[in-house]
């Protein structure tokens, strides 16, 4: 982790991924586009998957690396006095047994097995099943003292049009909310239905962020 100064005008955290992943996973955070030069410095050459807090830093990672993609997304938080509740469906929690296949629906570019499975048994996890089979899921990347960050919500084209993506958000959400924390996700500006999911049951758009691929040179 690299600062600009104390207390830090900007952060840029890079850990290393396990084989077979092969490319670093950054974060920066900066209050000014200088403060964010400043700690991209330290960034060593190769490829890297960097998420940006705020969008006005992309000139400054341009200036360190070049860009090969980039998905800007919507930050939401539920806030309890605006959550709507619309729960229809009965959910039970996901074993990591079932990583294998939540992975690869989840992102086929890597093989991320390992790290859905970490999340399946690190963070809450909730599914729908058909008998033994699961066929709707929604977990969590991130959980901090105050804040748990959704994601990998996905219904098995089979099952769509039931609501069930729905009551597995207010079923996720009323879990976070019972630990006494904020639940929170990210959206794709390009993934038009999750927005408008997203948008009817409450939660509150903060910023828009980005997620880049990109090789520092």
């Amino acid at each position: 982790m690299y600062v600009d100064g104390l207390p830090p005008r900007a952060v840029l955290s890079i850990s290393h991924a396990a084989p077979p992943i092969t490319f670093r996973f950054a974060g920066l955070v900066a209050a000014n586009p200088a403060s964010a030069d400043v700690v991209l410095e330290a960034a060593k050459p190769g490829p890297s998957f960097v998420f940006l807090s705020d969008l006005g830093h992309l000139d400054a990672v341009r200036r360190r690396a070049g860009i090969e993609h980039i998905r800007p997304a919507w930050l939401y938080r539920f806030d309890r006095d605006g959550f709507v509740d619309v729960q229809r469906h009965e959910v039970r929690p996901v074993d990591p047994i079932w990583a294998q296949k939540i992975a690869p629906l989840w992102d086929s570019d890597w093989d991320s097995t390992n790290y859905v499975r970490t999340r399946l048994e690190q963070g809450p996890a909730l599914g729908i099943y058909d008998g033994d089979e699961l066929v709707a899921w929604y977990a969590t990347h991130l959980e901090t003292d105050r804040v748990v960050i959704m994601g990998f919500l996905h219904v098995l084209d089979a099952y769509r049009g039931r609501g069930y993506a729905r009551s597995l958000s207010c079923a996720l959400a009323k879990e976070i909310f019972r630990r006494g924390k904020i639940p929170a996700c990210h959206v794709y500006e390009d993934n038009t239905p999750s927005l408008h999911l997203m948008d009817s049951l409450g939660l509150r758009r903060v910023k828009r962020q980005a997620f880049a691929e990109v090789t520092f040179r």
